[in-house]
């Protein structure tokens, strides 16, 4: 499936589901696994876009290639991101309308194939982020509890604990609502970084904390970690 007809897709399953959700923010993910040696040409191909389209409304497109997988298939990944009441171009126009086609047409060309498309909510997020930290990692969820698992994670996340390990860093726990990945998920989390040896060393003190032990015994039973990975930001258009 060609990224223009997958992102119109899941915008649409995105609008109708979002009727009877309070969330103001949301997503929609693009994975694929991009043809060898072909980052260069599908960064060229999205940066004359934007120089062409402008600036979104809020929040913008993230370009990330994936490192530690856990799906093989998956190279790359493209995220818009924004309110849900503001999202997309500034100043759209049938002119970038049709040049947003024909881009998705030529990233296709060094696409081998499509892994996985998703659409969701960013229920909650804390910290600015770091100037500086594009190393990313993401946990997919399988919750069959919401309703004891989310305040759970919110306590967790505002704590002391997690206050005085993350920082700065960017934490956001979210849902999916169209679309998925290919192992079962209701929920993910995601985290930003400096590196990997920044990401293995914070989590190391962020699971061996009080905050996250006592966020472990009030959701055990009802939540499984179905994948975890971590990805690096390439390109961030704003």
């Amino acid at each position: 499936m060609k990224m223009k007809t997958t992102i119109n897709v899941l915008l649409l399953a995105l609008c109708v589901t979002s009727v009877s959700f309070a969330q103001s923010q949301m997503f929609v993910r693009y994975d694929f696994r991009a043809n060898p040696g072909s980052e260069d040409a599908i960064a060229k191909i999205l940066t004359d876009y934007h120089d062409q389209a402008g600036s979104y409304k809020s929040g913008g497109m993230s370009v990330v290639r994936l490192d530690v997988k856990g799906e093989l298939e998956t190279t790359h990944s493209i995220a818009l991101l924004g309110e849900i009441d503001n999202f997309w171009l500034e100043n759209p126009t049938p002119m970038t309308g049709m040049q947003f086609e024909l881009a998705g047409k030529k990233l296709a060309d060094h696409i081998e194939k499509e892994t996985s498309s998703a659409a969701g909510y960013i229920l909650y997020s804390r910290g600015d982020g770091v100037e500086g930290d594009t190393y990313y990692a993401g946990w997919l969820l399988d919750v069959t509890d919401p309703a004891t698992f989310a305040p759970s994670f919110l306590k967790m996340a505002n704590s002391d604990d997690t206050n005085a390990i993350m920082g700065d860093r960017i934490l956001q726990f979210g849902s999916f609502a169209a679309g998925g990945a290919s192992v079962p998920a209701t929920h993910w989390v995601y985290a930003n970084f400096a590196n990997f040896v920044d990401y293995m060393a914070t989590m190391e003190q962020m699971y061996a904390s009080d905050a996250f032990q006592l966020h472990l015994q009030e959701i055990e039973g009802i939540v499984k970690v179905t994948r975890e990975f971590t990805e690096e930001q390439i390109m961030l258009f704003e």
